[in-house]
């Protein structure tokens, strides 16, 4: 959500990374929240502020206009225009320091996941957006009809379909956004919950090319896949524990970054768990996939690189010592982006390793 993450317990204690046209709920309006302090620009990123000196970068994304997003567990949020770092955090209106999620939808809104619910940014200030059902302002439905406190959901994932519809992964479960109300996924009326699933603490969501939907369950319900009306199990969580990150390469396979049993593979009919053999598959959070279809991915040894062919360590590329890399991003012109402990933040342009942390 990327040991990288902070503990969190949902059914079992969560060790984080760590993001249909039916849906519907209420959303608060832009301008709440007045930012009561200018944001900070700086050159680099600075090294932690808090206690916690090990604390990350643990997810980014790029806009498009070329800035790229990185939110940190406990360090805010941080926008690279290319020259420099501008910090958001609480005193710029976020409900919350601690950033899980990021993404812009397709009106050009960014949304932030954090541990509080969502925020939302207008090009000038971020504004605390619950996910609020009905016209209920003050509490929401969790996915066992039960209310509590809106600030209270961590939303671990985000992903805008073909539809416009955007998806939320949280720990009460999948809820919706129209671009008008918010919806509880579970509660859609054409649903065929085949397994009874109740998808708490989604940490990653893939719209596949043939329109399917795939969720990674952190509670041990494994990875399940929407198709059509049919929800349902695809690979159990016995098989596949914990996932953080679902990718499809150019061949449509499936790359599943797990948490205890490496990386994993499914080729439309079979799942491979540590596929790669490695003999501790132990801390897998994130994997990537370039514009040449190369996969890069974490390891306990350090950060891994395959080519279809061949599985290389990034060390062995880049001729650095340093194993404590974790992908975040391949922006636009093919950059790798990686983070590591202490606010640590690389680019890779295929032959230079730049640093960008103090």
């Amino acid at each position: 959500m990327i040991t990288y993450y902070i503990t969190k317990s949902i059914s079992c204690l969560l060790l984080v990374l760590v993001m249909l046209t039916s849906c519907h709920g209420q959303v608060k309006p832009l301008g709440q929240n007045e930012p009561t302090v200018s944001p900070i620009e700086q050159a680099k990123i600075p090294r932690p502020q808090g206690p916690n000196k090990d604390v990350r970068i643990v997810t980014c994304m790029e806009d498009t206009a070329g800035n790229v997003w990185f939110g940190t567990l406990g360090e805010g949020l941080f926008k690279y225009d290319g020259k420099s770092f501008v910090h958001y955090g609480v005193e710029q209106g976020l409900n919350s320091n601690y950033i899980y999620s990021i993404l812009q939808d397709k009106t050009g809104t960014i949304w932030v996941g954090t541990n509080k619910e969502l925020n939302r940014f207008n090009s000038k200030q971020f504004t605390s957006t619950p996910i609020v059902l009905g016209n209920n302002n003050l509490t929401v439905a969790n996915s066992s009809g039960q209310t509590k406190s809106p600030i209270e959901n961590t939303v671990w994932c985000m992903m805008q379909d073909r539809n416009r519809t955007i998806w939320f992964g949280t720990d009460d479960g999948i809820f919706c956004y129209d671009g008008n109300v918010f919806t509880r996924f579970l509660d859609a009326q054409f649903l065929n919950n085949k397994d009874h699933l109740q998808l708490k603490g989604i940490f990653s969501i893939l719209e596949a090319k043939n329109g399917s939907l795939w969720f990674a369950e952190c509670a041990g319900e494994g990875i399940a896949r929407l198709d059509g009306h049919t929800l349902a199990t695809v690979i159990p969580y016995r098989e596949i524990g914990r996932t953080d990150r679902i990718i499809a390469d150019q061949q449509d396979n499936l790359w599943f970054a797990t948490a205890f049993k490496g990386i994993g593979k499914y080729d439309g009919k079979t799942y491979t768990p540590n596929i790669f053999n490695d003999p501790d598959p132990n801390g897998a959070f994130n994997i990537l996939a370039d514009a040449k279809g190369n996969l890069w991915f974490d390891t306990p040894t350090g950060l891994g690189f395959y080519n279809g062919k061949t599985r290389h360590l990034f060390t062995e590329i880049a001729g650095t010592s340093t194993r404590d890399f974790m992908p975040l991003l391949v922006d636009k012109v093919g950059n790798i982006w990686f983070s590591g402990k202490g606010m640590s933040l690389y680019k890779y342009d295929g032959k230079t390793l730049i640093n960008y942390s103090e």
